[in-house]
């Protein structure tokens, strides 16, 4: 039974990575800057747990986002929770950011340089795409299609609880543009094993990106639809707050509410009916090891 159970981390890790690649985990976190501004946050290890690296996690996320980035829509949505690392490398879905005490990119990653106050990662990520059915707005639209985007991140810890994380991510497969983020996420432990998170975050795309996920192109435009074309600069900005605990050694439960608003170009597409969206998700999830 034990040489059965050893086996189980490396099965969950090839799961999540075929999930992953398949297109199946993480609704739009990444394609839809409202939608990622309120993250599932650490939960504190339970008490007289190490911490571990070569855990795994297995879980369930409900989420309620909008539709589509600046959609008046909203959706009800329940995904799968999946990390687990192979080697230097970590696979896991945008939902399992940290929740082991393992400090998680989404997607594939691995850590290039750490110390006591700096990380650098580079990995790989899904963005997840658009249907024209989404939102009647959408009617006529084309559909965006999910893509793989390069990523490199750098984290600096500069007081404890506080820190600050900027990212770059190129989509290399639909030619949908790059984005940056800047974060700030202050963290502190509140009484009867709780952890709580406030974060706020500011998004930049470019050219390519905003015209792809904002832009109206004059064979598209409608009367209440028309062309629209935006320049690169600033998306969105957001904040959330979250809580977490460990309900047992294994067990983890998080939740997390937020608000996210477009700025600039996107605020101002025909696309967007409501520029900003709350957003709230509650995780549950299993850690092996």
């Amino acid at each position: 039974m034990t040489n059965k159970l050893s086996h189980l981390p490396s099965l969950l890790v090839s799961a999540a990575s075929f999930v992953l690649l398949a297109g199946q985990v993480a609704q739009a976190q990444e394609t839809a800057p409202l939608a990622g501004i309120a993250p599932v946050l650490a939960a504190a290890p339970a008490p007289g747990e190490s911490r571990r690296e070569d855990r795994w996690v297995l879980g369930a996320t409900l989420a309620s986002t909008p539709a589509y980035s600046g959609s008046a829509e909203r959706k009800l949505s329940l995904r799968p929770v999946l990390a687990g690392r192979v080697g230097r490398w970590m696979v896991s879905s945008s939902s399992a950011r940290s929740l082991a005490g393992m400090d998680l990119a989404g997607g594939i990653s691995t850590t290039v340089f750490q110390d006591a106050r700096w990380s650098l990662r580079v990995g790989a990520r899904l963005t997840h795409g658009r249907s024209s059915g989404d939102d009647p707005m959408l009617s006529g639209m084309p559909n965006i299609r999910s893509s793989l985007g390069i990523r490199g991140s750098v984290g600096y810890t500069f007081s404890p609880g506080w820190r600050f994380s900027g990212s770059v991510q190129q989509d290399v497969l639909h030619g949908q543009g790059m984005r940056a983020n800047l974060g700030l996420v202050w963290s502190t432990p509140l009484p009867d094993g709780w952890t709580m998170n406030v974060n706020s975050g500011l998004s930049w795309a470019n050219a390519q990106a905003m015209q792809t996920f904002y832009g109206v192109s004059p064979e598209q435009a409608l009367a209440a639809r028309p062309a629209w074309r935006p320049d690169a600069g600033l998306e969105s900005w957001g904040w959330g707050i979250g809580v977490s605990r460990a309900l047992s050694p294994h067990w983890r439960l998080a939740g997390s509410i937020g608000r996210g608003t477009l700025l600039g170009g996107a605020a101002q597409s025909p696309l967007t009916q409501q520029r900003s969206a709350n957003m709230a998700q509650v995780t549950l999830a299993y850690v092996g090891w």
